[in-house]
């Protein structure tokens, strides 16, 4: 039976124009130019006589058409793939997997790391590109990310990795030189102030001092407020997961008990993206590197439930 089908490098173009909501993007991943992509799509539009994308401002957005067309063209590239890949030889090819997060969780927690995973996985390369802000999965090069918070972000599905704890640190000079027997000793002068302040509001609040105790010391984001109270310059908040590594090195003490956040950490990727293997790896062995770090934390300190705080922390790894 003979097929009639429009040219296949149309309908690859339009397929991966659809799938990364960009011409731009889709252009970057089959090595041809923007014109090229949009001369398909153009191609495709007059053969259907109908649109299959409208352009906006913002970018370019799927017609009921084009979603319909998209839709059945992933699922058949995909069966294709899988296929092939059954008499396809071994690829020597490393995989490129971009992965972003928070600036103080890639420091603190994932970089010291990075060697482990490559090292199970050399056929992975693995890029961290760690960020302030958001990142927009629609419009970046981005495969994974792992924020911390609620799971709830537009445009992304998001994936529980583990629960996250905060605790109270410093270094243990400083506690020799401020010793503390309960929260309330505590000399809000000499708390180290987060830029995320539900951190410490969650805190105070466990330890049932919201009302009573305002840090007034420096303000620091993250990973340089855990640096800081390591250098001796006061009490700091710090996310457990973090803190882990300068913990266990006794680097830091955690005076008082450890309250338990009601946020988690998520790995996040683009609503609707195609699954990748060398996501789903890196996916178990975060999970899984996460909650050997978590177990191993817990057994070195009394982990107690948080009470309900006003505003709980939304501080995010992104």
């Amino acid at each position: 039976m003979v097929r009639k089908l429009p040219p296949l490098n149309a309908l690859k173009a339009f397929e991966a124009a659809a799938r990364l909501s960009s011409f731009s993007r889709a252009a970057g991943e089959l090595n041809v130019t923007h014109a090229a992509i949009s001369r398909h799509v153009r191609s495709l539009e007059e053969e259907f006589r109908t649109p299959l994308f409208e352009r906006t401002g913002r970018g370019v957005e799927l017609t009921e058409a084009g979603l319909s067309l998209a839709q059945s063209l992933t699922k058949s590239f995909d069966l294709i793939a899988a296929a092939s890949s059954q008499f396809a030889r071994p690829s020597r090819r490393r995989r490129r997997l971009v992965v972003t997060s928070d600036v103080s969780f890639a420091a603190l927690w994932l970089a010291p790391r990075i060697a482990k995973f490559t090292s199970l996985h050399p056929g992975i390369d693995l890029v961290v590109d760690p960020s302030h802000r958001l990142v927009d999965f629609g419009k970046e090069d981005v495969d994974l990310g792992v924020r911390y918070g609620f799971g709830e972000w537009e445009g992304v599905d998001a994936r529980k990795l583990v629960e996250s704890q905060l605790m109270l640190v410093c270094s243990p000079a400083y506690l020799r030189a401020h010793p503390l027997s309960a929260a309330s000793d505590l000399d809000p002068s000499l708390l180290i102030r987060e830029t995320a302040k539900e951190c410490w509001e969650a805190w105070l609040t466990a330890a049932g001092i919201i009302e009573t105790i305002v840090p007034s010391g420096p303000t620091l984001n993250g990973d340089l407020a855990i640096a800081a109270a390591e250098a001796g310059q006061g009490f700091a908040i710090a996310d457990q997961i973090q803190a882990g590594d300068a913990l266990r090195a006794k680097r830091i003490v955690s005076p008082l008990d450890v309250v338990a956040s009601r946020a988690s950490y998520y790995l996040v990727r683009r609503a609707g993206a195609r699954k990748l293997e060398a996501a789903e790896v890196f996916e178990t062995w975060v999970r899984d590197e996460l909650h050997s770090s978590a177990e191993a934390l817990a057994r070195l300190r009394t982990i107690v439930p948080a009470k309900k705080s006003r505003a709980a922390s939304s501080r995010r790894a992104k």
